[in-house]
C-alpha cells in the first residue's frame, strides 16, 4: 500500500500549496441543476444570533449550493464557531455522487496537510511534558540525520552529484515545526535535487517508518538548517519524533492525548472498518474539465500503512472544529487541556517572517508559526484576513481558520484531487474567507 501523490504532480507548486492558505479570485459558475442542500448536525449546536448576519450565512449557503451545481467540486461541509460557539453548519452537493450520498458534518474526509497542526500540537505537548525540547537535535530520536550535509547547488556537477558541505548545525525539532529545516518535498520538478526527493518519496516507499526516515536523512538539505522557510517533509520527520520519544505509534499517542479528550471520533490514520461508509469520495476535474470520480487504486490514502504526520489524517469538519477551537481557547476544550496558552501563544507566532519566507507570501504578510500559518503585522496586503489570524489548509481543499480579533473559527471540507484542469475552477477555499467574513456581525 502506498500514498499516491501522482497527481499531486500535475500543476502543482510548493508556493501555490502554501498559499492555499490564502483568499483566492472567484469567478460566476454556470448554473446546473444541484442536489438539495441539507442541514447537518453540528457539534454542539446553540442559537448565537448576533454571531453572524442571516444574510451573510444565507450568501454562504447558496454560495456552495451555487458552486455545487456548476460541478466545481461534488459537495461541501463549512462549520462556524464565534466565541466559543458553533453557529451555523452549511452542507450542498455530495460527498459520493453515484450514490447519491449528501455532504454532512460528519463526512470522513482526506484532510492532508491540515494534519500538519495536529502534529505539531503533538510535539508541543511532549514539550511541555520534558520528553523533548525545541533545540533538540533531530538525530537524538532519528540518529540517520547526525550526516545531514547541505547542497551546495540544486543541479548535478559534471560528476552527476549535487555538490554537499557539512551542516553547521544539526536540524532541531523548532526546524521542523517551522519548516526551517532544509528539507525538501514532491513538488520541486524543475531542480535535479528535486528530483531526488521526487525519487525517494516516503509516502510510496517501502518498508516501516524508520526506514523511510532514512531514505529521508539520506538526502541533501536545500539550504543550512534555520536560514530559510520551504514546505517540506519536516511534519512527517516531526510525526516519527513524536512516536519515537513517547513510545507510541502516532496514531496512539494522537488518539490517547488529542483526539478522545477532544471528542474527535472520527479523526485517525486508520479508518475503522464502520467508518468507510461515511468516507467521501474523491473526484478529479479531467483533461476534458469533468468532474470525474478518482478510481479507488489510486485513492490510497484511506488504506495507506504508514502515519503520515505531515498528510495521513482522516477527519470530519464536526470533529477539526473541536481541534479549532481547541487552539483559540488557548490550549482547552470543554474541560480537556491539552497545551498551555502560553505554548498556544508560541504556536501560534509568526516567528518565520519577510526575511525567510517566500516573496509572494511575503507580500501577503503570511508568516509561520508552529505548524500553522499566521498573519502578521508587516508591509504587505491582506484584505481579508486580520492581523493574527492562523490556520492551514489541506490538498483535497479543505481550510480552516482561528480570528482572535473576532473570536471566528471556521472549517471548510470539500475532496477535490487537483488533475490538469482543477486550477480552472473555484474551491472551498477560493471563496470561504471572504464569506466568512462579510457575515461576521460588528456588535459581538
Amino acid at each position: 500500500m502506498r500514498i499516491d501523490f501522482t497527481h499531486w504532480r500535475t500543476g502543482a507548486s510548493l508556493t501555490a500549496l502554501a498559499l492555499a492558505f490564502t483568499l483566492s479570485a472567484c469567478g460566476e459558475p454556470a448554473a446546473t441543476p444541484a442536489p438539495e442542500s441539507a442541514p447537518a448536525e453540528s457539534v454542539a449546536p446553540a442559537p448565537a444570533p448576533q454571531a453572524f448576519t442571516e444574510a451573510g450565512l444565507a450568501q454562504l449557503d447558496s454560495r456552495l449550493v451555487e458552486l455545487t451545481a456548476a460541478r466545481q467540486r461534488s459537495g461541501y461541509v463549512a462549520v462556524l464557531a464565534r466565541n466559543g460557539v458553533v453557529v451555523h453548519t452549511a452542507t450542498a452537493g455530495y460527498a459520493d455522487i453515484e450514490a447519491e450520498r449528501p455532504m454532512a458534518a460528519d463526512t470522513v474526509v482526506r484532510i492532508a496537510s491540515m494534519t500538519k497542526p495536529v502534529t505539531a500540537v503533538a510535539a508541543l505537548m511532549l514539550v511541555e511534558d520534558g520528553v523533548i525540547a525545541l533545540d533538540d537535535p533531530v538525530s537524538d530520536y532519528i540518529p540517520a540525520f547526525a550526516n545531514a550535509r547541505v547542497a551546495t547547488s540544486l543541479q548535478r556537477d559534471e560528476n552527476y552529484e549535487i555538490p554537499t558541505v557539512e551542516a553547521d548545525r544539526p536540524i532541531t525539532i523548532e526546524d521542523l515545526l517551522t519548516h526551517t529545516s532544509g528539507l525538501g518535498y514532491v513538488f520541486d520538478y524543475e531542480s535535479n535535487l528535486g528530483a531526488l526527493y521526487i525519487d525517494g518519496d516516503i509516502y510510496s516507499a517501502e518498508g516501516d517508518m524508520d526506514s523511510r526516515m532514512e531514505t529521508l536523512a539520506g538526502l541533501p538539505l536545500y539550504f543550512q538548517p534555520g536560514s530559510a522557510w520551504f514546505y517540506s517533509y519536516a511534519s512527517d520527520v516531526l510525526g516519527h519524533v513524536v512516536a519515537v520519544a513517547s513510545g507510541q505509534s502516532l496514531e496512539d499517542f494522537s488518539q490517547q492525548r488529542i483526539f478522545r479528550p477532544l471528542g474527535m471520533n472520527n479523526t485517525t490514520f486508520f479508518l475503522r472498518d464502520e467508518q468507510r461508509r461515511d468516507l467521501a469520495a474523491l473526484y478529479t476535474h479531467g483533461e476534458d474539465g469533468e468532474l470525474t470520480r478518482i478510481a479507488e487504486a489510486q485513492d490510497t490514502i484511506p488504506r495507506s500503512p504508514i502515519e503520515a504526520g505531515g498528510a495521513g489524517l482522516l477527519s470530519t469538519a464536526n470533529d477539526y472544529i473541536r481541534f479549532a477551537q481547541m487552539l483559540a481557547n488557548g490550549g482547552e476544550y470543554e474541560g480537556a487541556r491539552l497545551l498551555s496558552r502560553e505554548m498556544v501563544d508560541q504556536m501560534t507566532t509568526a516567528h518565520v517572517q519577510a526575511d525567510r519566507m517566500p516573496d509572494r507570501m511575503d507580500a501577503i504578510d503570511l508568516g509561520y508559526g508552529y505548524g500553522v500559518g499566521v498573519v502578521y503585522d508587516g508591509p504587505g496586503e491582506h484584505p481579508v484576513r486580520n492581523v493574527g489570524d492562523f490556520g492551514w489548509s489541506g490538498y483535497f481543499d479543505t481550510e480552516f481558520f482561528v480570528s482572535p480579533s473576532t473570536g471566528v473559527v471556521a472549517v471548510i471540507m470539500s475532496q477535490e484531487q487537483p488533475g490538469p484542469t482543477t486550477s480552472e475552477t473555484i474551491g472551498a477555499r477560493a471563496v470561504f474567507d471572504r464569506l466568512v467574513y462579510d457575515a461576521v456581525t460588528t456588535e459581538s
